[in-house]
């Protein structure tokens, strides 16, 4: 069964989030989007914009692509 680019994301953000050591809120903040998007993008639900995924990436020290890599 394939996995679905949104549900790779979802997994990514969601683990680097965990080790960044932050709270979703401090996390949202840092990342300036707010917390109902970051749980659509962690749920695999959201579609977020370019600039969104470079906020995210800058966030959590990794390039865009790496957010959308399967693991």
């Amino acid at each position: 069964m394939k996995t679905s680019i949104q549900h790779i994301l979802g997994e990514n953000v969601r683990r680097g989030r965990e080790g960044t050591g932050l709270s979703k809120l401090q996390f949202c903040l840092t990342a300036g989007i707010s917390r109902p998007e970051l749980d659509h993008i962690e749920n695999g639900d959201g579609n977020p914009k370019l600039e969104t995924l470079v906020s995210l990436a800058a966030c959590l020290d990794v390039e865009v692509w790496e957010l959308l890599r399967p693991h």
